[in-house]
């Protein structure tokens, strides 16, 4: 069953000091709902960042990261992935006590091995399954979006309970939180990603279109019926789920492919995990410049 607000008690996190590292799509979703929740926070930014302003315009106090860590007693840890390495090293590790606690909004630092955090620290994930945007919004309209919740490391005893008020105070409990482990969450984000949709959906796509305008239909209708479409297809899967769908259309997936899955799952639990090799034709298909074109006649796109 999911955690509501009625298991978390807010005051937990209420008594942090709470460092926010970075203010991109997550930084507002977390730091201005745990600020309206009551909770005491500060924003971490280099002095020439770009999203300096937007925080310090919506009433955040805003210092440097190494600033924010030195004062805070939980660090949420934000930003490209890609930085978190050495954000860590140059801003947190330095200001971490026994008792700290490290909050992360994905996961992928923690399950590679790439920080190597003091046993007395709790590590925990609190993680929406909305963009920051929604995610902010849901928490402004008096609802929530849910959070997949996590404990790594329990230094303290109280990692749980102090995830789960954290989790309160981004009104993610007002939805439900669903409890994980950092290597599920990263781990299934993987395999939906370059397994899902970058080795099933998009060849599926770009194979459909080839079909369509090889029968003599035009680039048009065709890149509009396997591309414009898809989105009201998932739509609809997400607002009534998989069984209105399921045995509808004529099947072009056989029972061979779940093994396939299942290997290459395998071999991102294993740890083959990086980033396909770049494709020299990229840019050169002929969806790609009808794409533009049509994408340029939906200004709805650029908003959403």
């Amino acid at each position: 069953m999911p955690y509501t607000d009625d298991d978390a008690d807010l005051r937990l996190v209420q008594e942090r000091h709470v460092a926010v590292l970075g203010y991109g799509d997550d930084g507002p979703a977390h730091a201005l709902s745990l600020r309206d929740s009551g909770v005491d926070v500060r924003v971490g930014l280099d002095a020439d960042a770009g999203d300096r302003p937007q925080a310090e315009a919506e009433g955040l106090r805003v210092v440097t990261p190494y600033e924010a860590c030195e004062e805070a007693d939980l660090v949420v840890v934000l930003g490209p992935v890609s930085a978190q390495p050495d954000l860590y090293a140059e801003a947190i590790n330095p200001n971490l006590l026994d008792g700290d606690a490290l909050v992360f909004a994905v996961g992928s630092v923690i399950r590679d091995g790439l920080l190597s955090v003091p046993g007395g620290v709790d590590v925990c994930l609190v993680s929406s399954v909305a963009n920051g945007e929604l995610t902010r919004r849901e928490y402004t309209e008096g609802r929530g979006s849910p959070v997949l919740l996590a404990v790594e490391q329990d230094a303290t005893g109280q990692a749980w309970p102090l995830t789960l008020s954290y989790a309160k105070a981004m009104g993610g409990l007002r939805a439900g939180g669903i409890q994980t482990t950092f290597a599920e969450t990263v781990d299934a984000a993987r395999f939906g990603q370059q397994t899902l949709v970058g080795g099933a959906l998009v060849p599926l796509i770009v194979a459909g279109f080839q079909t369509l305008t090889d029968a003599g239909c035009s680039v048009e209708v065709a890149y509009l019926e396997c591309v414009h479409r898809l989105r009201e297809a998932v739509e609809r899967l997400q607002q009534h789920g998989i069984d209105r769908r399921r045995s509808s259309g004529a099947p072009v997936v056989g029972p061979d492919v779940q093994p396939r899955l299942r290997e290459a799952l395998d071999q991102i639990r294993a740890g083959s995990h990086g980033e396909p090799a770049a494709d020299t034709d990229a840019g050169q298909h002929p969806m790609d410049a009808i794409g533009r074109e049509l994408r340029s006649m939906m200004p709805w796109l650029r908003h959403s």
